[in-house]
């Protein structure tokens, strides 16, 4: 069977994920509110210019192989 390039699924929502958090980082920056984040286990606020340091290290996601359902 011949491999799609077409990313998969979870890739897919994985790109809008990230996308998207893009866009609200930008809106709070352009705005100059303070952002919601986890800090060492705990909900914290952080200024507009703290988020310029924000980037986030993407975490590998694993998939089942076979397609089967266990």
């Amino acid at each position: 069977m011949k491999k799609s390039s077409k990313p998969s699924l979870t890739q897919q929502a994985m790109q809008a994920l990230a996308e998207a958090v893009a866009k609200v980082v930008e809106d709070h920056r352009r705005r100059a509110k303070p952002l919601a984040m986890w800090r060492d286990g705990k909900a914290v606020w952080i200024s507009a210019t703290e988020t310029e340091v924000l980037r986030e290290t993407p975490t590998p996601y694993r998939t089942k192989s076979g397609g089967g359902k266990s």
